[in-house]
């Protein structure tokens, strides 16, 4: 896959744009994307000039680095063969959309797609040169270009956009999934406790009363009671006897 290589444009390419440059490396590398490369110009910079001391002073708070930098001019190279171009101020935006057309045409393209993009284009503001300012200019001018790489990086790469949006139905897939085969569980679970709540344990066996013959209910009790009490009658012969 061919590099991309992506230009970060500011005046003298000694503040905004080298930040603009390492925060952006360091995001491509957290995210693992390898066929992209990250550089940075000016429209009026010094060859070989060194990052502002403030920047640097910024970076390295914030755990970052831009290691053997030396500032550069734009050229027409660069305007030919970037995939993209951010500026940090719409009138740099509109001054290099020109470049870029007049340079396109001299090589021949008929068909021009505009790859060039202010900040605010992309973050909804600009970022002001803070240079002449103290450093905690220069760190507000830091947090803008970090508040705004989710978008940039958003528009320059929208295959991050679509794996995240499949990863998201995958998930979201799994999740549904997983509550439905819940769901049945628990209603088979339902049921068998439904089932099990319905059979009543079998009654146990009542013992079985013997009754005097003719006799009904408690009445026959009472009359075999009555027998047991009465004393028994002397015969005839005994009283003779007497």
């Amino acid at each position: 896959m061919e590099e991309r290589k992506i230009i970060f444009v500011c005046t003298g390419n000694t503040c905004r744009s080298p930040m603009a440059e390492a925060v952006l490396r360091s995001e491509l590398r957290r995210l693992n994307i390898r066929d992209a490369a990250v550089f940075s110009a000016g429209l009026k910079a010094s060859e070989n000039g060194n990052i502002n001391p403030y920047s640097a002073a910024v970076l390295s708070e914030n755990g970052l680095s831009i290691d053997n930098f030396s500032s550069r001019e734009l050229d027409s190279d660069m305007l030919e063969k970037a995939y993209a171009i951010i500026c940090m101020t719409d009138s740099q935006r509109d001054i290099l959309m020109d470049m870029r057309w007049n340079v396109l045409r001299r090589a021949g393209f008929s068909e021009i797609e505009n790859n060039v993009f202010s900040f605010s284009d992309i973050a909804g503001y600009e970022i002001p040169d803070p240079f002449g300012k103290d450093l905690d200019c220069y760190r507000l001018t830091y947090q803008k270009i970090v508040g705004g790489m989710s978008a940039l990086i958003e528009k320059l790469f929208p295959e991050l956009r679509e794996g995240a949006t499949e990863a998201k139905a995958e998930e979201e897939k799994k999740e549904t999934e997983s509550k439905s085969g819940k769901s049945g569980a628990k209603k088979t679970e339902e049921k068998k406790s439904g089932e099990k709540k319905a059979r009543k344990p079998r009654a146990k066996p009542r013992k079985r009363v013997s009754r005097t013959a003719g006799s009904s209910g408690t009445g026959g009790k009472v009359v075999a009671k009555a027998a047991k009490k009465a004393p028994k009658k002397k015969s005839s012969a005994a009283k003779k006897k007497k």
